[in-house]
């Protein structure tokens, strides 16, 4: 299944969940509702439900996963002779495609002696299609001011920008970013 046909069979399953009552607990009982929250003209926000607690917080679990993942693997990137192996801080947020792709950079920065001068700017982080097996973020990575060089001190390649999806997954009872499609931008606009 393509990422697009998956991203709208995950979108039609929020919907549907949304139209039929079938969506609800088994038990019967509906969840507490919290308390409203109050806007800054005063108006009162919808109660968040427990669905909507429990996507809020699957989602957070995995844009923490995929910002601790990227910081750490800047790290071994910014550091001249790197690592040929992910961490342990990065296969406690990655798994799956996502961490072999990217354990195979590593290991070729190291092989070829490279390292890049400063770290990739998130630039943004959305939160798209959601189901408790997997959920996507849309991110992009702005890498444009970003310099590769090899242990020399020789300027050997630049960053470059980048929208990216991500597919997280409940992995070992937290949520590790799973792979991922990439697409060559010229800059990072929403």
């Amino acid at each position: 299944m393509t990422p697009a046909a998956r991203a709208f069979t995950y979108l039609g399953a929020v919907v549907a969940c949304a139209l039929f009552p079938a969506c609800t607990p088994s038990s019967g009982v509906s969840p507490t509702p919290t308390p409203g929250v109050s806007t800054p003209a005063g108006q009162s926000t919808p109660p968040e439900t427990e669905q909507q607690r429990k996507e809020r917080l699957d989602f957070e679990a995995a844009e923490k996963a995929y910002r601790t993942f990227r910081g750490e693997y800047d790290r071994i990137s910014d550091t001249p002779g790197g690592s040929a192996k992910p961490t342990k801080l990065m296969t406690d947020n990655a798994a799956g495609p996502y961490l072999k792709v990217m354990s195979s950079f590593l290991k070729s920065k190291k092989e070829k002696g490279q390292y890049e001068d400063r770290r990739v700017r998130t630039a943004y982080v959305i939160h798209g299609a959601y189901s408790p097996q997997e959920l996507l973020l849309l991110v992009c990575e702005d890498g444009t001011e970003v310099r590769v060089f090899d242990l020399k001190g020789h300027r050997v390649g630049h960053g470059q920008a980048s929208k990216m999806t991500f597919y997280a997954r409940p992995v070992g009872g937290r949520w590790k970013i799973w792979d991922g499609t990439q697409e060559e931008v010229k800059q990072c606009d929403q």
